[in-house]
């Protein structure tokens, strides 16, 4: 298991547990306890938790989130499987706006060969696709977020308001099949609202560990999507209620 992957499993433990101790992480994951101290110093560092004597505890409350470098490297093959998906509704002409995230930003490998427009606020997404000749990027304005890894401000949603796309392809920290996809922070929130209102068909790309997850910021309904893309891992219950709830679910294959 790799160093990003690890910690993200901590901080889910955290999640979960609301305290951990090194001796048993070490255990758990079979590394030094070192190691383990490494890993919880990061996440005090991103204010995630509070070490102390022994372990670490969880700073509490819903809007806290991991850094893009941490989530960046966690569920790859999911988040590759639901870009891949999500790639077959852009056609030779269209005109998409993409999220900040992880797996959003996984999108750009499976589009390479499209004539189309993009419109984002993603900085990687940018650095992935600028040398495409086939593709017009249009950049958002805005204040840098190490978090989403791209701009996030007032003047990013005035920008997005201008905008009618094609389509629109968001990402969602949690997401709830009757409470709908949330965020930590209340301007990404808005900044994915504007998204959202900006394009005609809107998709939202979600690993299957990010259901019944809930955090401070609800930035869309379930039933504004008009397709929730996620991986073929989610839990047979939840497919059977969004199925219920009528909700156009995909199941992307690996």
């Amino acid at each position: 298991m790799g160093t990003s992957s690890r910690r993200m499993d901590i901080f889910n433990l955290l999640q979960k547990n609301k305290a951990v101790e090194v001796s048993e992480l070490a255990r758990l994951f079979n590394v030094s306890t070192m190691t383990i101290r490494r890993d919880l110093e990061m996440l005090e560092k991103q204010g995630l938790v509070t070490k102390n004597y022994g372990g670490a505890q969880l700073n509490q409350g819903a809007a806290i989130e991991p850094s893009f470098t941490l989530k960046q490297k966690t569920q790859m093959n999911c988040k590759s499987a639901i870009a891949k998906e999500a790639a077959r509704f852009v056609q030779d002409g269209d005109s998409i706006l993409i999220d900040c995230g992880t797996t959003t930003l996984q999108l750009c490998r499976f589009i390479q060969d499209k004539r189309i427009t993009v419109i984002t606020n993603s900085w990687p997404a940018i650095s992935y696709l600028q040398a495409n000749p086939k593709i017009k990027l249009i950049l958002a304005p805005g204040i840098y977020s190490s978090t989403s890894n791209g701009v996030i401000s007032a003047m990013t949603i005035d920008f997005f308001h201008q905008f009618q796309a094609d389509k629109v392809f968001v990402g969602s920290q949690g997401f709830d099949l009757n409470e709908g996809a949330t965020v930590p922070d209340m301007e990404d929130c808005q900044v994915k609202r504007a998204l959202i209102k900006s394009g005609r068909k809107k998709l939202l790309m979600i690993d299957h560990e990010k259901f019944n997850t809930h955090y401070l910021c609800r930035h869309a309904a379930a039933g504004e999507f008009d397709v929730i893309i996620t991986d073929n891992q989610l839990d047979a219950a939840l497919r059977a209620e969004a199925e219920a709830l009528k909700l156009p679910l995909i199941l992307a294959k690996d």
